[in-house]
């Protein structure tokens, strides 16, 4: 088999190259493409514990770590610990990091515009329903 048409070094390719243009268009904000994605889940859903946020993104434990420190050390989120259960850290968004974030979602989603360009919908929304079974099939 011919390196180009390697499932692995296509996927891995096209996500690096997601990567660097989301790594350029976050330097301005003085964020990593980790960092926001953390942002962005807790948009989703204030109040998640470290854990439940590194499960959703694929993110070990020391690099959870390593993210939430320093998005606490920039005032972007605050970490206190849960009412119920003192052993369990919760993660909240301050609203500087709710500020910051309503302009960083439309620069991925340029970003995801340029990856699918030339694509129609129905084509991208086949592609991410083949790239979350590829993923399933990966982490299971």
């Amino acid at each position: 088999m011919k390196l180009d048409d390697s499932l692995g070094f296509l996927l891995n390719k096209s996500a690096g190259e997601m990567k660097y243009a989301l790594e350029t268009a976050l330097r301005p904000y003085d964020l990593t493409p980790g960092q926001w994605s953390v942002l962005a889940r807790l948009l989703q859903q204030d109040g998640q514990t470290i854990s439940d946020i590194g499960k959703s993104l694929y993110f070990d434990r020391p690099t959870m770590s390593g993210i939430i420190r320093r998005l606490v050390s920039k005032a972007l989120l605050r970490k206190e610990v849960d009412i119920n259960d003192r052993r369990i850290t919760r993660v909240y968004i301050t609203d500087g990091a709710k500020e910051i974030m309503k302009e960083l979602p439309i620069l991925a989603q340029g970003i995801n515009k340029r990856a699918l360009e030339g694509f129609s919908e129905k084509e991208a929304n086949e592609l991410k329903g083949y790239l979350r079974r590829v993923l399933k099939n990966m982490t299971t």
